[in-house]
């Protein structure tokens, strides 16, 4: 109606746009975003939303292009600049970047905090790399709150109940987080407890959400639930621990955590930084991921497991056959180094490691996973400017569906991790399951220290290295000694049988025995 009664009003025609979004009528949507840039070549938000749009699609240049005019608009868009620095990482256009680091830098520098915290996320506070309570001050601020009453049940536990866990999450699908938990909770032991899950995405029907639905004993689906409704029915089911596998990403719903539906509300594997939130008592990690001195970063008590934190699910890594290194155009007799973890983490360090790595072994290249064509450009550029043959550089096509992407990372002969602020995670479990040895080095965060929890529990201890140049050393040996990389593929195989990343019931053991010390504690943080 607003926009039949003011057809030539700018924000009336975005604000139709971002209802449509809304709705997933994306089509839609971008006919009433150029309508109002039609109208108002100049209107902020209507730029901002078409380069979300045009992002999603693949089309980042034209993304950069339509976030850059919000962000320089009269008046501009604060949240353009933190996008257009996201979109600029996605190119691989370090200088851009930068510069726009520096400015937001700046900006928590020298203004007050509701100044700049409404357009710097959690995550990207931690890139930034501002200090511990700052980082930890930007999550509280987008930590939803809840002013009333709490909504726990006040039914006490009754002696041998099971303890009735419950997970939250809106990536029960083809997603990352799916496929890690595929198979892990059916390994729960139903004799000590009663294993909910409470989904707020969408259904797509893969394979994923059927498995994850089969191994609960009570799904729920709550997408189309408030938040007040979804932390009644978690109240009412009597749940004991509730388990947030979403932190602050898209779509995450803590505002039914923050109703506090449960007497025990823990953060595991969907985010990596803190919540910030009064209302999670505990962030489960491991000692590798997150030791004594990185508890400071976190708002949360740090409640470790034995071994490794994060549980994944190996089921793809079996289900296709292997395919010679030919189709998928690498040579048989090079070194292939890959990564396959998205261009936005490939920091200028990181890539300048991996040149120098090429420079001292000549017969060795670089798988990655096909960028969009601004980055793969800007990576070329990179590499040519260091001397290296661009050539040496291939980018892999997408592939249908996650076995077949399992199966010619088994083409590779070793994984390149990433060292800048946010290393490999559940890329780097894939590798691991598919065989392939991950070569990283610990940084200062949790983001950049989970790949090393995951390749030490794999038994590859000597791929973690202490430096980046040790990193660089590591990689031209391993280069440089075929049989030692064998030896260390053969080495991974062989741990399936007896390493604690693959043995998924021991760290589900962890779990649960993580989950029993939280409701001995009582409400809050664990002693």
């Amino acid at each position: 109606r607003a926009v039949r009664e003011h057809p030539r009003d700018a924000a009336a025609a975005t604000n139709l746009a971002v209802a449509l979004l809304d709705q997933d009528r994306g089509h839609d949507a971008v006919s009433w975003l150029e309508r109002a840039l039609e109208i108002d070549a100049d209107f902020a938000p209507a730029h901002f939303n078409y380069a979300h749009v045009l992002r999603v699609n693949g089309r980042l240049a034209d993304a950069i292009t339509h976030y850059a005019a919000a962000a320089h608009a009269q008046p501009p868009m604060p949240e353009a600049s933190e996008a257009l620095m996201q979109a600029l990482l996605d190119a691989c256009d370090w200088d851009g970047a930068a510069r726009l680091a520096a400015e937001l830098r700046a900006r928590a520098a020298n203004e007050p905090a509701h100044d700049w915290m409404p357009y710097v996320s959690p995550l990207t506070a931690v890139y930034l790399r501002l200090d511990t309570l700052q980082c930890k001050a930007v999550a509280a601020f987008h930590a939803p709150k809840y002013p009333g009453a709490p909504f726990m049940g006040t039914a006490p536990r009754a002696p041998g109940r099971r303890l009735r866990i419950a997970y939250l999450s809106r990536d029960f699908r083809d997603h990352a987080v799916g496929h890690v938990l595929r198979s892990v909770f059916a390994h729960h032991d139903r004799s000590r407890f009663e294993v909910h899950a409470y989904s707020c995405g969408v259904d797509d029907g893969s394979i994923y959400r059927q498995a994850i639905a089969a191994s609960v004993e009570i799904f729920v689906d709550i997408a189309a639930a408030t938040d007040d409704e979804a932390a009644q029915a978690i109240a009412d089911a009597g749940i004991d621990v509730l388990i947030d596998l979403m932190g602050h990403t898209t779509g995450n719903r803590l505002g039914i955590l923050a109703r506090r539906p449960a007497p025990v509300q823990a953060h595991y594997l969907g985010y990596a930084g803190t919540v910030g939130a009064s209302y999670v008592d505990a962030f489960i990690s491991d000692a590798i991921a997150t030791p004594p001195a990185l508890e400071a970063h976190f708002s949360e008590r740090i409640v470790r497991v034995p071994d490794c934190f994060m549980v994944s699910d190996g089921t793809d890594a079996q289900a296709a056959p292997q395919r010679s290194r030919a189709a998928h155009g690498l040579p048989e007799d090079a070194c292939v180094f890959c990564n396959f973890g998205d261009a936005s983490r490939v920091d200028r360090r990181t890539f300048d490691l991996w040149l120098q790595i090429l420079e001292r072994a000549p017969d060795a290249l670089l798988w990655l996973r096909k960028p969009d064509a601004l980055a793969a450009e800007n990576l070329r550029r990179a590499a040519i400017a260091r001397g290296v043959d661009p050539a040496r550089l291939v980018f892999a096509d997408r592939v249908p569906g996650k076995s077949a992407h399992l199966a010619r990372l088994a083409c590779a002969d070793v994984a390149l991790d990433t060292l800048g602020w946010y290393n490999g995670h559940s890329t780097t479990a894939d590798l691991l399951w598919a065989g392939v040895p991950v070569l990283t080095s610990p940084g200062e965060t949790f983001a950049s220290r989970v790949a090393a929890s995951l390749v030490s529990a794999a038994g590859l201890h000597e791929l973690v290295a202490a430096t980046p140049a040790d990193y660089v050393e590591c990689a031209v040996a391993l280069a440089n000694d075929r049989d030692r990389t064998r030896a260390l593929r053969q080495r991974l195989r062989d741990g399936h049988a007896s390493a604690p990343f693959f043995d998924t019931p021991r760290l589900v053991r962890g779990l649960e025995s993580a989950y029993e010390a939280m409701v001995a504690a009582g409400t809050g943080p664990p002693t």
